[in-house]
Order: structure tokens, then sequence, then C-alpha cells
């Protein structure tokens, strides 16, 4: 009987030892937390998360803001900012919903999906700082990385005997996010824009790391020594741009123009291939064109053409024409070649 009395009493005395052990924890950690005097904070304090940016359409990225449960009140947000690595700040102009003049009202407990509109093409891959602007709390930032396309046009070649056309390739990266369509060559040459047709045609899907080449239609003759600037565009807004300068293959040179004022019926016209061309070229048309635009080919023309002007050769034609009605007015003559290479001249009919 003794013996179960000491029992018990040894049991209740260490239920007593715990219990009086959990107690002074409890009492120990919430002295620690005082300690540190967290409190509530008194304004809104917002936070920001599911960042959205597709690499599919760079004119805008999304963003979802929340005022947590525990903020003391609601929130109004003002605008959003982005700080790119440039250190270049961007405020976004066009958000979806809009932010009135007063601020966007966000309850306590609530979130928002905001949509902004701004164009990131010059920043693809990199990194970027969000922050929300509040009025009267705390909107936070966010850093987000956005997608990679890259494109690149990776070769440029020609023919010499086939100056009407030259092939590019060009290569969406294999740590692009997506493939892309591109829509549009142009070269941009003496501060000029030139629309240029391919082979195949376009729009072409740029999967990401598989290059396409294509043939562009474009004579580059009279650019020779010159450095043209090609630029391709996709249906997304992305860009391969690239800077070539034409070698000189082959130079035709108008050596004179003659008209005989006593016989208005032809004139003569002295044509050299350079010495420093690389190649013959064969002639196959000269043409006069009026000051009004209007083109006339000759009714004959000794020797006749086709012709063949060899390297370092020199030729005159005599071109049968009716130029009396004509006299005093400014025209231009046009040599034109099978290899796509040309000379022009104006003259003033005597």
């Amino acid at each position: 009987m003794g013996l179960n009395i000491s029992k018990m009493l040894f049991a209740a005395v260490l239920i007593a030892v715990f219990t009086i052990g959990a107690f002074l924890s409890y009492l120990w950690v919430v002295g620690y937390y005082a300690s540190l005097q967290l409190k509530t904070p008194e304004k809104p304090v917002l936070s920001m998360s599911e960042f959205l940016a597709s690499a599919e359409d760079p004119s805008f990225f999304s963003i979802t803001i929340l005022n947590p449960s525990f903020s003391p009140s609601e929130a109004y947000i003002l605008g959003i900012l982005v700080l790119t690595e440039d250190n270049a700040v961007h405020k976004i102009t066009s958000i979806n919903p809009a932010i009135p003049s007063g601020g966007y009202k966000l309850n306590a407990g609530e979130s928002i999906t905001l949509k902004c509109s701004w164009n990131w093409l010059n920043y693809v891959g990199q990194q970027i700082n969000i922050i929300v602007l509040v009025r009267e709390g705390t909107g936070g930032a966010l850093r987000a990385t956005l997608p990679v396309v890259e494109l690149g046009i990776t070769s440029i070649t020609e023919r010499p005997e086939c100056s009407d056309h030259f092939n590019i390739t060009i290569v969406n990266s294999n740590v692009s996010a997506v493939g892309v369509s591109l829509v549009s060559v142009k070269i941009i040459v003496d501060d000029l824009i030139h629309e240029v047709e391919t082979e195949p045609q376009l729009p072409i899907k740029l999967e990401p790391g598989v290059p396409v080449s294509l043939m562009c239609k474009w004579n580059w003759a009279y650019y020779q020594n010159k450095t043209i600037t090609i630029i391709a565009r996709t249906a997304q807004g992305y860009i391969a741009r690239a800077a070539y300068t034409i070698p000189v293959y082959a130079t035709l040179i108008i050596r004179g123009v003659e008209f005989n004022p006593a016989n208005a019926t032809y004139f003569n016209i002295t044509i050299f291939n350079s010495e420093s061309s690389i190649l013959p070229l064969t002639i196959t048309s000269i043409e006069v064109m009026l000051e009004n635009g209007t083109r006339i080919k000759p009714t004959s023309i000794i020797p006749n053409l086709p012709f063949t002007l060899d390297i370092n050769t020199i030729a005159t034609f005599s071109c049968e024409w009716d130029w009396s009605t004509y006299r005093g007015e400014e025209i231009l003559i046009e040599v034109l070649t099978e290899q796509s290479y040309g000379a022009r001249i104006t003259y003033e009919v005597p």
C-alpha cells in the first residue's frame, strides 16, 4: 500500500515538473518576441507577386498586388515605375484597369492584377525592378527577369555575276524563349529605306536554334563600296540588324555622249568597262528617260545588243533616235547589263 502511494506521489511530482517547465518555456518565448517589439504596421504595406511577361508580346507585363489582411487600412495605388539595368526610370503611363487620379483603392485582404503597357524590347533578358507607388503607405518593389529573344544575321553573301540579289542567313538563338515570325527585310543606304522582296516569301517562322536562309531581291550594283544596313523585323517587334560594306566587283563608266546638231536622228555614247572590274559585262539595254519620266528605247543600236564588253575595254554605240523635238531638255541616259550592273548620265539635248 505504501509503495503504491509513493508511485502516485512520484507521478504527480513529475507531471508538475513538466507543467512548470512548459509554462516557463512559454514565458521565455513570449518574452523574446516582446523584446523584438513586433507589432502590426501602422500604414499599409503592399506586396507584389505573379509577374508575367510573354515573349510572344513584348508590349506589356502584368503583376499582382496584394494588400495583406493584417493591413490597418485600405491602400491607394498611385502608379507603377520600372527601373532598368541602365538606371533609367520608366513611368508606366497605360495601366489596365486604369488608376484614377486619386489612386486605385485596394482594401485590406484584397489583391489586383494590373496589365502594364510598356515595350521592353530593348531590355530582353535583363533584370528589372518594378516599384508600386502608394499614398500613405509602402508599395514595395519586385525584381523580375524579362524573357530572352535573340535574333542575328549570321551571314551575308553575294555573287559578282548576279548583282540583282544577295543572300542572308538569320538565326533565332537557341536560348530564345519562343519562335517568332519574320515579316520584313529592309535596307538602309544613303539615308533611304528600301523594302526587300525575299525568296522564300515572308512571313517565315524562326524557331529557336534553326537558321533560315533568304535570297533578297535587291540590286546592289549601284551601291558598291558603300555600307548598307540590313534590318530584319518580326511580327512581335524583335529586330536583327547588320551592317555590310558591298565590295567593288565591276565598274561601268559612260565616257562620253555626243549629239550632232547637224543630224538630230541619232546620238553616240561611249562606254568603258573599268580595268578594276573582275568580270566582263554584257550590255543589254541603252535607254533615254525624258524629264516627264517617259522612257524611250532607240530604234536601233550599232553595234547590236547584247554586246560583251571585256575588262578594261571601251566601245562606242550609235543610237538611232529623233531628238529634234527635245532640244534644250535634260535627259537621263541609262545603260544596263545582263549582270545587272549599270551606268547613268544626265545630258542636256543641244
